[in-house]
Protein backbone atom coordinates (compact mmCIF):
# COMPACT_ATOMS: atom_id res chain seq x y z
CA UNK A 1 0.00 0.00 0.00
CA UNK A 2 1.32 3.36 -1.19
CA UNK A 3 1.23 6.48 0.98
CA UNK A 4 0.92 9.81 -0.42
CA UNK A 5 2.65 13.19 1.05
CA UNK A 6 1.24 16.11 -0.02
CA UNK A 7 3.96 18.96 -0.51
CA UNK A 8 1.05 21.24 -1.04
CA UNK A 9 1.65 24.60 1.25
CA UNK A 10 -1.22 24.59 3.83
CA UNK A 11 -4.33 27.13 2.81
CA UNK A 12 -4.13 30.94 4.44
CA UNK A 13 -6.31 31.55 7.15
CA UNK A 14 -7.81 34.43 7.67
CA UNK A 15 -6.48 37.13 10.96
CA UNK A 16 -8.00 36.32 13.88
CA UNK A 17 -9.80 38.89 15.91
CA UNK A 18 -6.93 39.30 18.33
CA UNK A 19 -4.81 39.91 14.73
CA UNK A 20 -7.52 42.51 13.61
CA UNK A 21 -7.30 44.38 16.77
CA UNK A 22 -3.18 44.57 16.91
CA UNK A 23 -3.75 46.00 13.64
CA UNK A 24 -6.29 48.32 14.29
CA UNK A 25 -4.64 49.80 17.33
CA UNK A 26 -1.38 49.64 15.67
CA UNK A 27 -2.87 52.57 13.37
CA UNK A 28 -4.12 54.59 15.82
CA UNK A 29 -0.49 54.39 18.04
CA UNK A 30 1.61 55.22 14.24
CA UNK A 31 -0.04 58.57 13.98
CA UNK A 32 0.50 59.26 17.99
CA UNK A 33 3.97 58.73 17.89
CA UNK A 34 4.55 60.30 14.31
CA UNK A 35 2.67 63.24 16.12
CA UNK A 36 5.21 63.22 19.09
CA UNK A 37 8.17 63.23 16.84
CA UNK A 38 6.98 66.23 15.32
CA UNK A 39 6.26 68.04 18.71
CA UNK A 40 9.97 66.88 20.30
CA UNK A 41 11.33 68.17 17.00
CA UNK A 42 9.63 71.58 17.45
CA UNK A 43 10.48 71.75 20.76
CA UNK A 44 14.33 71.66 19.97
CA UNK A 45 14.38 74.16 17.73
CA UNK A 46 12.01 76.36 19.89
CA UNK A 47 14.59 75.53 22.70
CA UNK A 48 17.48 76.73 20.46
CA UNK A 49 15.93 79.42 19.94
CA UNK A 50 15.32 80.60 23.77
CA UNK A 51 18.72 79.79 24.25
CA UNK A 52 19.82 81.61 21.52
CA UNK A 53 17.59 84.63 20.61
CA UNK A 54 15.04 84.73 23.75
CA UNK A 55 15.19 88.34 25.11
CA UNK A 56 12.95 88.18 28.07
CA UNK A 57 13.02 87.70 31.42
CA UNK A 58 10.37 84.77 32.11
CA UNK A 59 13.07 81.89 31.67
CA UNK A 60 16.11 81.57 33.22
CA UNK A 61 18.32 78.69 34.43
CA UNK A 62 20.50 78.59 37.66
CA UNK A 63 21.98 75.99 39.96
CA UNK A 64 18.79 74.25 40.58
CA UNK A 65 17.31 73.89 37.24
CA UNK A 66 15.04 75.47 34.62
CA UNK A 67 12.93 78.06 36.02
CA UNK A 68 9.64 80.09 34.20
CA UNK A 69 8.76 82.84 36.29
CA UNK A 70 5.21 84.30 35.29
CA UNK A 71 5.60 87.88 37.20
CA UNK A 72 8.63 88.41 35.31
CA UNK A 73 11.06 88.04 38.29
CA UNK A 74 13.68 85.62 39.32
CA UNK A 75 15.57 84.20 42.13
CA UNK A 76 19.37 85.92 42.19
CA UNK A 77 20.98 82.95 41.13
CA UNK A 78 19.07 82.30 37.83
CA UNK A 79 20.67 84.31 34.72
CA UNK A 80 17.91 84.93 32.05
CA UNK A 81 19.29 83.30 28.65
CA UNK A 82 19.55 87.56 27.56
CA UNK A 83 22.42 87.86 29.77
CA UNK A 84 24.57 84.86 28.94
CA UNK A 85 27.54 85.29 26.96
CA UNK A 86 27.85 84.33 23.43
CA UNK A 87 30.25 81.36 24.26
CA UNK A 88 27.61 80.33 26.92
CA UNK A 89 25.10 79.89 24.52
CA UNK A 90 27.16 78.08 21.62
CA UNK A 91 28.69 76.09 24.65
CA UNK A 92 24.83 74.91 25.39
CA UNK A 93 23.86 74.37 21.75
CA UNK A 94 25.41 70.66 21.54
CA UNK A 95 23.65 70.00 24.97
CA UNK A 96 20.34 70.96 23.65
CA UNK A 97 20.87 68.38 20.36
CA UNK A 98 22.40 65.77 22.46
CA UNK A 99 19.70 66.05 25.24
CA UNK A 100 16.79 65.68 21.96
CA UNK A 101 18.51 62.82 19.89
CA UNK A 102 17.45 60.12 22.12
CA UNK A 103 13.80 61.05 22.20
CA UNK A 104 13.71 61.88 18.87
CA UNK A 105 15.37 58.49 17.55
CA UNK A 106 13.04 56.46 20.58
CA UNK A 107 9.83 58.24 18.81
CA UNK A 108 10.40 57.31 15.38
CA UNK A 109 11.51 53.98 16.45
CA UNK A 110 7.99 53.47 17.98
CA UNK A 111 6.71 55.00 14.41
CA UNK A 112 7.91 52.64 12.65
CA UNK A 113 7.23 49.41 14.82
CA UNK A 114 3.82 50.15 15.00
CA UNK A 115 3.65 50.52 11.13
CA UNK A 116 5.00 47.43 10.86
CA UNK A 117 1.84 45.66 13.49
CA UNK A 118 -0.08 48.05 11.54
CA UNK A 119 0.78 46.32 8.32
CA UNK A 120 0.10 42.88 9.80
CA UNK A 121 4.50 42.29 10.37
CA UNK A 122 4.59 41.33 14.24
CA UNK A 123 7.53 38.92 14.78
CA UNK A 124 10.01 39.75 12.03
CA UNK A 125 13.61 40.38 12.35
CA UNK A 126 13.01 44.36 12.00
CA UNK A 127 10.68 44.49 14.72
CA UNK A 128 13.18 42.90 17.22
CA UNK A 129 15.56 45.88 15.40
CA UNK A 130 13.39 48.50 16.10
CA UNK A 131 12.50 47.32 20.09
CA UNK A 132 16.97 47.19 20.63
CA UNK A 133 17.26 50.64 19.12
CA UNK A 134 14.34 51.91 21.45
CA UNK A 135 16.28 49.56 23.82
CA UNK A 136 19.67 51.65 23.33
CA UNK A 137 17.67 54.93 22.89
CA UNK A 138 16.14 54.82 26.54
CA UNK A 139 19.53 53.96 28.15
CA UNK A 140 21.20 57.00 25.84
CA UNK A 141 18.34 59.43 27.63
CA UNK A 142 19.59 58.06 30.97
CA UNK A 143 23.39 58.71 30.20
CA UNK A 144 22.98 62.07 28.98
CA UNK A 145 22.39 64.33 31.54
CA UNK A 146 25.42 63.18 32.82
CA UNK A 147 27.55 62.97 30.15
CA UNK A 148 26.76 66.18 29.44
CA UNK A 149 27.29 67.25 33.22
CA UNK A 150 30.91 66.16 32.86
CA UNK A 151 31.43 67.63 29.43
CA UNK A 152 30.27 70.54 30.51
CA UNK A 153 31.98 70.99 34.51
CA UNK A 154 35.48 70.64 32.66
CA UNK A 155 35.23 73.36 30.35
CA UNK A 156 33.62 75.52 33.29
CA UNK A 157 30.34 76.21 31.59
CA UNK A 158 28.01 74.53 33.70
CA UNK A 159 25.11 76.52 35.18
CA UNK A 160 22.87 73.84 35.80
CA UNK A 161 23.81 71.50 38.52
CA UNK A 162 20.68 69.57 38.83
CA UNK A 163 21.39 66.72 36.66
CA UNK A 164 20.77 63.54 38.51
CA UNK A 165 17.84 62.51 38.95
CA UNK A 166 15.53 59.36 39.77
CA UNK A 167 14.22 59.28 36.10
CA UNK A 168 17.09 58.48 34.89
CA UNK A 169 18.07 55.40 36.37
CA UNK A 170 14.57 54.26 35.80
CA UNK A 171 15.30 54.59 32.25
CA UNK A 172 18.17 52.74 32.58
CA UNK A 173 16.97 49.95 33.90
CA UNK A 174 14.05 50.23 31.13
CA UNK A 175 16.32 50.48 29.02
CA UNK A 176 18.36 47.35 29.11
CA UNK A 177 15.06 44.76 29.91
CA UNK A 178 13.33 46.27 26.39
CA UNK A 179 16.82 45.57 25.01
CA UNK A 180 17.09 41.93 26.48
CA UNK A 181 13.08 41.52 25.41
CA UNK A 182 13.88 42.46 21.91
CA UNK A 183 17.02 39.78 22.55
CA UNK A 184 14.39 37.36 23.34
CA UNK A 185 12.23 37.72 20.75
CA UNK A 186 15.03 37.84 17.99
CA UNK A 187 16.31 34.29 19.42
CA UNK A 188 12.72 32.75 19.18
CA UNK A 189 12.05 34.17 15.47
CA UNK A 190 15.15 32.07 14.77
CA UNK A 191 13.84 29.10 16.42
CA UNK A 192 11.18 29.22 14.75
CA UNK A 193 12.74 29.62 11.05
CA UNK A 194 15.12 26.50 11.98
CA UNK A 195 11.90 24.45 12.85
CA UNK A 196 10.24 25.96 9.17
CA UNK A 197 13.27 25.27 7.55
CA UNK A 198 13.69 21.27 8.83
CA UNK A 199 12.70 18.95 6.76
Amino acid sequence: MASVVDLAPPPRVGPTPSYRKIRAASRGLEILFAALLVFFIALMFVSLWILLFYQGTRIAIGPRGGLISFDGRLPQDFIPFRNWRLDQKLAYVPVVIVRAIPSLVLFWCLRQLFRLYGQGVVFAARNAALIKAMGVCLIADAVAPFACHVVLSATGYEIDKMWAHQRAVQELVLGAVVFVIAMVMQAGREIEEDREGFV
